[in-house]
């Protein structure tokens, strides 16, 4: 009975894990035979045992007399001062031997728990406290000691004593490997605390060098910093796919834990550390808006650069690798910091960052930049290669194996052995105040010391390796203790399955099968067919009859880059038909895409627009007897900007190459080499998926995206669907306008500028092959008459009224000359005022004049103020319209033996003529087919009898006399746009070159670099396909 209690007595005073109790166990385990009061006198070994007594007598219970006395003891040893130094320790360290958890700790830990002492005042300790209850006494090392024993080791507490700002800067850069903006975080250290966020994309199985950023994290919270770590979920999708999508969450919630264990196995708290998952905020719209923005801004050329280093490069890139850095861009914003940390291989992107962010409004944020860890078997130690990492979760045998098969020979000090020292071994071992120990005994508190004894061969590499293998498996000791709770092992094997396909499952498929039957009285399905495929610019696909069975759901998606003209009527001709057919019709006018479209339709502008022409096309149909009740009216905006349309868009960049939208997209777009006209295409997929139409009716000049379009919704889980191209009209001129509204009629145009424009409408006699009135005739006026006949009406004299009931009559007419231009162009007028009269009144109610002010502001008014002073107009040099030129033709000036005559191809319909004096400095021979780059704004001018419209830019050099015209990078095409970088925009019509001497100013900030690459002012003139650059003149002017 009494071994009974005994044991009963034993466990009742685990909790408390005194020495003093450890001994009374041994002692119960050894003398069976004394009384209990004896092994109670042992147990309360230190204690006053009349107390004991007294409170056995008091409370009629013996061993809750001795646990009543141990805790009375436990709270005297809790002096305030005592609780104080625990907490100043707590704060730098994270344990009470430093930055393992051992015995001692656990001492201290049942000692205050058992004292119920209060810690409200006392943050670090209540966190170490919380932490240490989930240990089980097993997983700890270290020797038995007591309370006393353990507090005696603590460090002596120092003085909180309040950083200055510039103390603060310091310890932020310090071991970084370039910085940008420190000036921007000094002035934030001086108001408030730094705000940083470091984001790691949630791909492979994070390794040893991470413990590189920790250490700085360290750092940043010292200084007081508040930080964010940003689990880039959606960048890892975009990142070539390297996780799948299914596995993004488990990976996530993977990179959480594991880098709380290590910061917690490097003595950092995680309390004030906020993680935040990418996904939370980058599929909102605001998100989704910016990257429609940033996208229209970006060449594919700047994309490409940013992402070199971090993104795979492959020959055909995919469109999600472009995107990523703009996402990283914007992560600065929405995160609400300061700075952004990260490796040194990210500096590209943090350029592209401080170039764009401005241009969206966003101010700049400074950028820290560590240092790139090299893998064991040399390069970058990278998650995504086993052999180059040291896994976190690796076995200290398998950590052995990887670091005893490394090199770390005297010969190649900068081995991966030797860079891990330095970068993960050293700052971590400076945190904990302790020196790097060889097996030999030798001590070091400076990397450079044991870099150049090891270089000397003062120390042998394997003496290296055997003391890194031991520090390693002690650090990564505590973080495989900690996932081996079930929870972290079910996490790993969910976030990195062994088969990633049984992880994976298929996108959700749109299913159709719920339209109803086409059920309507006297319409045979030819009826429909006839109806829904006349009047288009290409013949119907083969399979349009054999999905006319069912309802037929029509989507008629537009631009509206341009003001409305009236071959708007042609397409509101088309609705009609496709009524008459049962259809169900769906009208979208694409704000979203007409800004992604070259940034022909400002942002703050597109809505206003595409609701304008929403109600002018709404007013066509009531004036044409058409029922808008039966047709739906949407905006992308309404539905583009959603989280599950965002989530579709990146997922489809993820499987589509740049090459495979580039081309289908080329002819569609204003400027093909901007990023967002790579996603162009992919936004038109979408919408067949979110809006479901199993017919999609666009203009002519969409029709090369239908392949494409048709290859890709299956992609997302969208049914393909029936593409008809709808019939556009061309200008009314044969030459290009000086404005766009010069060549169509808009569709609320006042009566004199109808006729005006129709005067000088191109019809030339005969001509069919391109004639805009006879355009007109067949696109607009014969699809709203009907069936009725189209009149001309002309005098007897001149042959008398004539009627058509079809167009190809009409044509026949004409062809034949039995029709004159005059005649035909009388009769077209007098069709387009009767069919814009409704309209334009329509368009005069203050709620539309409204809409019409906000869909096309006027100019801002100029501002009078003081008159300028000579040279006081800044020149920027987007000023300049600058082309990739190449020519076709050179020859001799027939009246200047200096000159040259080139013909150059910059893209345009006819080749320019411009005049060189190159004819001392290049031969004919190597000027014959080359790439120049091509001033193309300036006014026309007479060189000695021939007309020059442009100039051929050079390199020029006085002293030797020299001139090198510039060459666009290799791969630039004709016709393609020179920028500065960093100073895109659109150029002056005409240069401004009045003054004699204004363009030599503009001129002035023009040279070659050292590299004999063309600057202005140090920024780099750029083609789509690299740099500007010149054959030998080094840092000379450009002229």
């Amino acid at each position: 009975m009494e071994q009974l209690e005994a044991v009963s007595f034993v466990e009742r005073l685990e909790a408390v894990s005194l020495v003093e109790q450890l001994e009374a166990v041994s002692l119960v385990e050894r003398l069976e035979a004394i009384s209990k009061m004896e092994r109670l006198e042992a147990v309360s070994k230190g204690l006053n045992l009349a107390c004991v007594k007294m409170a056995a007598a008091e409370r009629g219970d013996v061993i809750g007399a001795v646990y009543f006395c141990v805790s009375a003891k436990m709270s005297k040893i809790w002096s305030q001062q005592k609780l104080e130094a625990l907490d100043s320790h707590l704060q730098v360290y994270s344990y009470v031997n430093g930055y393992q958890p051992a015995i001692g700790d656990k001492a201290v830990c049942d000692s205050l728990y058992q004292a119920k002492v209060d810690l409200s005042g006392f943050v670090h300790v209540a966190r170490w406290l919380k932490h240490m209850m989930s240990f089980r006494k097993e997983e700890l090392s270290g020797e038995p000691c007591g309370v006393e024993d353990a507090l005696a080791s603590l460090h002596p507490p120092a003085k909180k004593m309040k950083m200055t700002p510039e103390e603060q800067k310091q310890l932020i850069c310090r071991r970084l490997d370039e910085v940008i903006g420190e000036e921007r975080i000094l002035g934030v250290l001086k108001e408030r605390p730094l705000k940083i966020y470091w984001g790691t994309a949630t791909t492979g199985r994070p390794h040893v060098a991470y413990f590189v950023p920790m250490t700085k994290i360290a750092d940043f919270l010292k200084a007081g910093c508040e930080v964010t770590v940003l689990l880039a979920d959606l960048h890892a999708y975009l990142d070539n796919m390297k996780a799948p999508w299914v596995l993004i969450q488990h990976r996530s919630r993977y990179y959480q834990a594991i880098i709380k264990a290590m910061l917690r196995a490097i003595g950092v708290s995680t309390d004030s550390l906020r993680f935040v998952q990418g996904t939370t905020y980058q599929l909102g719209a605001a998100f989704t808006e910016d990257v429609y923005k940033l996208s229209a801004m970006v060449t594919e050329h700047d994309a490409k650069k940013a992402g070199a280093e971090v993104v795979k490069q492959v020959e055909s890139p995919l469109q999600s690798g472009l995107l990523y850095p703009g996402l990283q861009a914007l992560d600065e914003q929405y995160l609400g910091v300061d700075a952004q940390f990260g490796g040194v291989d990210q500096r590209k992107i943090f350029t592209y960052a401080e170039k764009y962010l401005p241009r969206l409004g966003y101010q700049k944020r400074a950028h820290l930049m560590n240092p790139m860890v090299p893998g064991l078997t040399g390069g970058k130690m990278s998650a995504s290669e086993a052999d180059s990492k040291v896994d976190l979760l690796d076995s200290a045998q398998l950590v052995e194996q990887k670091l005893g098969g490394a090199s770390c020979d005297p010969s190649a000090p900068d081995n991966g052995v030797m860079a891990f020292v330095n970068y993960v071994v050293f700052p971590i071992l400076d945190g904990q105040g302790k020196a790097f120990k060889l097996k030999s005994g030798e001590m070091y508190t400076s990397f450079d010391q044991l870099k150049s004894d090891f270089i000397s061969e003062k120390i042998d590499g394997e003496d290296i390796k055997g003391a890194v293998i031991k520090f390693l498996n002690c650090l990564l000791d505590h973080i495989r203790k900690e996932f081996e709770k079930p929870e972290l092992q079910e996490l790993v094997k969910l976030a990195y399955p062994t088969n990633i396909s049984e992880a994976t499952q298929a996108l959700p498929v749109c299913d159709g099968s719920a339209v109803e039957d086409l059920t309507m009285d006297g319409l045979s399905l030819n009826d429909r067919f006839d109806l829904i495929s006349r009047n288009l610019a290409q013949p119907p696909p083969s399979t349009l009859k054999a999905g006319l069975h069912q309802t037929p759901h029509i989507l008629w998606s537009f631009e509206v880059t341009q003001r409305p003209n009236c071959g708007l009527l042609g397409h509101v001709a088309k609705l009609r038909d496709f009524l008459k057919a049962g259809c169900h019709v769906t009208v979208l006018a694409s704000d979203i895409l007409s800004h992604l479209n070259g940034c022909m339709v400002p942002w703050e502008v597109a809505i206003h627009r595409a609701k304008y022409f929403i109600e002018l096309i709404k007013a066509a149909m009531v004036a044409n007897n058409i029922s808008v009740e039966k047709v739906k009216f949407v905006l992308g905006s309404d539905f583009q900007r959603s989280e599950k349309y965002a989530l579709d868009l990146y997922r489809l960049t993820a499987l589509i190459t740049c090459r495979e939208s580039g081309e289908a997209v080329s002819s569609v777009v204003k400027d093909p080499n901007l990023l967002s006209s790579l996603i162009y295409p992919d936004l038109v997929a979408l919408d067949e998926k979110y809006l479901q139409p199993t017919i999609h009716y666009l203009g002519l000049s969409s029709a090369p995206l239908f392949h494409f379009v048709e290859r890709t919704v299956p992609l997302v889980g969208g049914s393909p669907c029936i593409h008809l191209a709808g019939c556009e009209l061309p200008s009314l001129l044969s030459r290009p306008g000086l404005t766009p509204e010069e060549e169509f009629i808009d569709l609320i145009e006042q009566e004199p500028q109808i006729k005006k424009k129709m005067k000088s409408a191109f019809c030339e006699e005969g001509n069919i092959t391109f004639n805009p009135v006879l355009s007109i005739v067949k696109t607009v006026i014969m699809p709203l008459l009907d069936g009725q006949k189209f009149k001309i009406t002309r005098t007897e004299a001149n042959g008398g009224d004539l009627e058509f009931e079809s167009f190809s009559s009409l044509e026949e007419i004409f062809k034949e000359k039995k029709l004159h231009p005059g005649d035909l162009k009388n009769s077209v007028l007098d069709y387009i005022k009767t069919l814009i009269q409704p309209i334009r009144k329509a368009a005069e109610t203050p709620s539309m004049k409204k809409l019409q002010n906000l869909a096309f502001p006027p100019p801002p008014k100029k501002v009078k103020g003081p008159p300028k002073t000579s040279g006081s107009e800044e020149f920027v040099p987007s000023k300049f319209d600058m082309r990739v030129g190449k020519i076709l033709e050179v020859s001799r000036h027939p009246d200047a033996e200096s000159l040259y005559v080139e013909k150059i191809d910059i893209g345009e319909a006819e080749p320019r003529t411009i005049v060189s004096g190159l004819v001392k400095f290049v031969p004919m021979e190597e000027l014959q087919d080359s790439l120049v780059v091509v001033l193309a704004n300036l006014k026309p001018a007479n060189m000695r009898g021939v007309k020059s419209s442009g100039m051929v830019l050079c390199a020029s050099s006085s002293d030797p006399a020299a001139v090198e015209p510039l060459r666009p990078a290799p791969g630039s095409q004709a016709g393609q746009t020179v920028v500065v970088e960093g100073h895109e925009g659109q150029p002056d019509p005409v240069l401004n070159t009045k003054k004699s001497d204004a363009l030599a100013k503009m001129l002035e900030g023009f040279r070659t670099n050292a590299s004999l690459t063309a600057t202005w002012n140090t920024h780099i003139l750029a083609t789509p396909a690299g740099p500007v650059t010149v054959p030998s003149l080094a840092n000379v002017p450009i002229k």
